[in-house]
C-alpha cells in the first residue's frame, strides 16, 4: 500500500504534465507574452546548475559567497558579454529572475518615499510596476499615468512634458504590454534635458526580441538611461529578467538592489539557455524580427479584411509582434477569449482606452513565427480567428482546422541546424 501511494502521486504529477504538453501541442499559441525556445535552448535548462548557488556581491562576478563557482563565474561573464553585444550596451545585469523583478529593481534603486513616477496606465498596456509597488507598501510613491493618444496608440509627448514641468518626476517608465509602435524615446529624452533629476527608463519586456534583432527601436541609443525586461516574450529565451545601460553609476545602483534586496539565488540554470538564445539573436535576430513584424502586419490586414475590428488600422496595424482587436461591439473580451480557447486558439484579454471600446484581445505572432509561420499562414490564422470571434461557424468544427494548422507548424526557425 505504501508503494502504491507514492506511485499514484508520481503518476498523477507526470500525467498532468503530459496532458498539458499534449494539449498545448495541439493549440495555436498567440499569447504575445510567450515564445517557443528552440530545442538547443530548451535543452540547456536541465543541467547541474539547476541545483547550485552562485550569488555574488555588487557587480563583481568573482565576489562569490560560495566556493565551487569557477566555471559559473566564467559562464556568467560570457553570457553577460553576449547580452552586451546583442543590446549594444556597456553594462548588463542578468540576476533578476523576471522582468517584474528587474523593473522593481529600477524603482527601488532610484525612488525614495514620496517620489513621483510616471508610467502607462492599464488602459494603454502599462505593466504598472510603480502602482503595484506603492500599493504593496514597501515604497510610498506618487504615481501619475502618462498621457496616451488612443488614435496614434502612443504616448503623447507634449502633454507628458507639461506634466514633467508640473510634477518633476524622479522616474519615467516607457514600455507597454500592448506594444504596437515604438515609443517616443528620443523626443522625451530631448525634452528632459532641462530636468537632469528625472531618469528615463524603458520596459522592453514585450519587444526585447525585436530590439535584439535591431528592429522596432533602440531605446538605449535613443536616450533611455536604463532598459529592463523579461527574456521570454518576443525574445525567445528562458523565463528571466535583464537590465542594461551605459552608465556605470546607475548600473552599480542596480547591482546593489538586485542582490541581496530582491534576489539571492538568481537561478543559475537559466543562464546557459539564455546564452544560447543570445547567440541565436546575434546570428538570426534580424531575420526573425523582420518575419515577426511582417507576420503581425499581415495578420492585422487579413483580420480587418474579414470585418474583425483591428486597432490602429489607419496606422498599418502594428510595428511589433502584437495585433490588438477591439471587441466591445461583438462581445466581452473574456467571453471571446474563452471561445477562442475552446477552439484551441490562445490569446489574451486586455484593457483598451475607452475611445477604443475599453476592452479587447491581444494577439502575438512571435511563437508561431518561430514555428515557421509566414505571411501565407497568417491568412489561415485570420480566417480561423474571425470564424470564432464573429460566430460564423461552430467552435468544434474550427478546432479540427486549428489542430491541422498546428501540425504544419512543428519546426523551428532562426536557430541552429
Amino acid at each position: 500500500m505504501e508503494h502504491a501511494g507514492w506511485q499514484n502521486e508520481y503518476d498523477r504529477v507526470k500525467s498532468l504534465v503530459e496532458r498539458h504538453e499534449t494539449w498545448r501541442g495541439s493549440c495555436l499559441n498567440l499569447c504575445a507574452a510567450e515564445n517557443a525556445m528552440s530545442p538547443a535552448v530548451r535543452g540547456m535548462l536541465c543541467t547541474d546548475l539547476a541545483q547550485r548557488y552562485g550569488d555574488y556581491t555588487g557587480r563583481d562576478l568573482h565576489a562569490r559567497r560560495y566556493f565551487g563557482t569557477r566555471e559559473i563565474a566564467e559562464l556568467e561573464a560570457t553570457v553577460s558579454q553576449l547580452a552586451a553585444d546583442v543590446f549594444d550596451a556597456r553594462y548588463v545585469e542578468l540576476r533578476p529572475i523576471s522582468g517584474h523583478i528587474a523593473g522593481n529593481a529600477v524603482m527601488m534603486g532610484f525612488c525614495k518615499a514620496g517620489d513621483v513616477v510616471f508610467e502607462l496606465g492599464s488602459y494603454s498596456g502599462g505593466h504598472r510596476l510603480a502602482t503595484k509597488l506603492a500599493a504593496g507598501g514597501p515604497v510610498s510613491l506618487q504615481v501619475e499615468y502618462l498621457p496616451f493618444d488612443p488614435v496614434a496608440f502612443n504616448v503623447d509627448v507634449p502633454r507628458t512634458l507639461e506634466m514633467v514641468r508640473r510634477f518633476r518626476p524622479r522616474l519615467i517608465v516607457l514600455g507597454s504590454s500592448n506594444f504596437l509602435f515604438p515609443h517616443p524615446v528620443r523626443e522625451l529624452a530631448e525634452g528632459l534635458r532641462e530636468f537632469p533629476e528625472t531618469i528615463l527608463s524603458y520596459d522592453a519586456s514585450h519587444v526585447l526580441g525585436l530590439i535584439a534583432g535591431r528592429r522596432f527601436q533602440d531605446p538605449l541609443g535613443e536616450g533611455a538611461q536604463l532598459v529592463f525586461g523579461g527574456t521570454q516574450k518576443s525574445f525567445p529565451g528562458p523565463q528571466g529578467g535583464v537590465i542594461y545601460g551605459n552608465s556605470p553609476e546607475l548600473m552599480e545602483v542596480m547591482g546593489s538592489n538586485v542582490h541581496p534586496v530582491l534576489v539571492s539565488n538568481h537561478h543559475l540554470a537559466r543562464l546557459p539557455s539564455l546564452g544560447l538564445a543570445l547567440v541565436e539573436m546575434k546570428e538570426w535576430g534580424a531575420a526573425y524580427a523582420d518575419q515577426v513584424i511582417r507576420n503581425a502586419r499581415a495578420l492585422g490586414s487579413a483580420l480587418a479584411a474579414l470585418d474583425v475590428p483591428v486597432v490602429a488600422a489607419e496606422s498599418g496595424f502594428t510595428a511589433s509582434h502584437t495585433v490588438l482587436l477591439s471587441t466591445a461591439l461583438i462581445d466581452s473580451a473574456a467571453v471571446l477569449g474563452q471561445r477562442l480557447d475552446d477552439a484551441n486558439i490562445i490569446v489574451t484579454a486586455v484593457r483598451l482606452p475607452k475611445e477604443l471600446g475599453a476592452e479587447g484581445l491581444r494577439i502575438g505572432v512571435n511563437e508561431i513565427t518561430r514555428r515557421a509561420a509566414d505571411e501565407r499562414s497568417m491568412e489561415e490564422v485570420a480566417r480561423l480567428i474571425a470564424a470564432v470571434v464573429l460566430g460564423s461557424r461552430p467552435v468544434e468544427h474550427i478546432r479540427g482546422e486549428v489542430q491541422e494548422l498546428t501540425r504544419q507548424l512543428q519546426g523551428y526557425c532562426f536557430t541552429f541546424s
